[in-house]
């Protein structure tokens, strides 16, 4: 009772008309142009919804659409589906007292995003982990992450820009490679927290089918314009 869930999803539509962010989308559109209405939601209320082209990965919005909610109502856990993940936006959104709690399709494959903190010994445990997180790099870079937190807090660069140069950079840039480094300290934290909380999946599972519904409402809404 002390959280308060939201989600995020993107559900497609066919443009009625041409616009601006309309974009070709075979798989979902066939030959015509479409859009994303990616809508954050929390117990049935939609409260914030922003326009994106087919072409965009929904994971670069997450943290803008959470972010800019001008309700009253704010969401400290935002659950998604596997789509919401990149390397990033577990750190992004924990910087800002929210959590990212993505619902797992595949356990056994978030094994492979486990890792450890250094000089710790795990051979005899269960879960093993992949590799060890570089806390010192972390440390080193924190006055530049901090520099990248103030940025977006400050609204003078979105989430999208942000990703889109991040992965820009070399794959040596220090600063890029601590913050991927937290992202992988935050997500599997969460990850060992999914893994042995059925009560936190079950909440997880409950927020994701929230905004289901709410698809399924708005798909037949639509239909009477020819789900466009």
């Amino acid at each position: 009772m002390d959280v308060l869930y939201g989600s995020v999803d993107g559900q497609k539509f066919t443009a009625a008309t041409p616009m601006l962010k309309a974009r070709h989308a075979r798989k979902y559109f066939s030959k015509d142009r479409g859009v994303v209405a990616y809508t954050l939601l929390a117990n049935h209320v939609a409260l914030q919804t922003e326009l994106l082209g087919a072409n965009q990965h929904e994971s670069y919005w997450v943290f803008d659409i959470c972010y800019n909610n001008t309700s009253d109502i704010k969401p400290t856990t935002i659950t998604s589906d596997m789509r919401s993940i990149n390397m990033a936006n577990f750190a992004i959104l924990h910087w800002f007292g929210m959590n990212l709690a993505p619902r797992f399709t595949n356990l056994q494959t978030q094994m492979k995003h486990l890792y450890c903190g250094p000089g710790q010994v795990y051979a005899d445990f269960l879960i093993q982990p992949v590799g060890q997180i570089d806390r010192s790099l972390i440390a080193s870079e924190k006055a530049n992450m901090d520099h990248i937190a103030a940025t977006l807090g400050l609204k003078e660069m979105s989430q999208s820009v942000l990703m889109r140069k991040i992965c820009t950079l070399s794959g040596h840039h220090r600063t890029r490679k601590a913050i991927f480094e937290f992202d992988k300290l935050i997500r599997s934290i969460y990850t060992l927290r999914y893994l042995r909380d059925p009560q936190l999946q079950r909440d997880v599972h409950r927020s994701e089918n929230r905004i289901e519904s709410y698809h399924q409402l708005r798909s037949t809404v639509t239909q009477v314009n020819g789900k466009k």
